[in-house]
């Protein structure tokens, strides 16, 4: 029995852990002067600094069909756009993809604005809270 143990836990290959790189865009001339697809791509994933097998790991793509993307023979699948954005921590690819169609990417939100939003609503239901309970502390009070 420990003989089988064992020879699991050697098969059991360990997890890189994925380090997202600092924000890395490029001047928007040089992202709309990339010709094609595969330099575009390839731009983004040389951007972020990272190794390829880094990026393509993370975001589930095989080997081959990376090497493709950069050759511009294959195209990410717009699924996978989110996860490849985060793992080379830009928007360089979705962004001249838009060129493409003489279009240009606006931040809805910046996480920022999503989290004071939210801090916000929390300070606000707060106060709410405060304002009940002062209210019901007052009425017995004078009770």
């Amino acid at each position: 029995m420990k003989s089988k143990e064992l020879s699991q836990a050697e098969a059991q290959r360990e997890l890189d852990l994925f380090r997202q790189p600092p924000p890395n865009d490029v001047p928007i001339e040089l992202l709309r002067k990339q010709a094609t697809a595969g330099a575009a791509f390839t731009l983004a994933c040389s951007s972020s600094g990272l190794p390829d097998q880094s990026i393509y790991e993370f975001v589930g793509i095989d080997a081959g069909t990376f090497s493709k993307m950069k050759k511009g023979l294959a195209t990410l699948q717009a699924e996978d756009w989110p996860k490849f954005c985060y793992a080379v921590n830009n928007r360089i690819w979705p962004e001249w993809c838009a060129f493409q169609v003489h279009c240009t990417l606006v931040l809805i939100k910046s996480e920022a604005e999503r989290r004071a939003e939210a801090a916000e609503k929390r300070a606000e239901e707060a106060e709410l809270k405060y304002r009940v309970l002062m209210e019901t502390f007052n009425a017995r009070a004078h009770a």
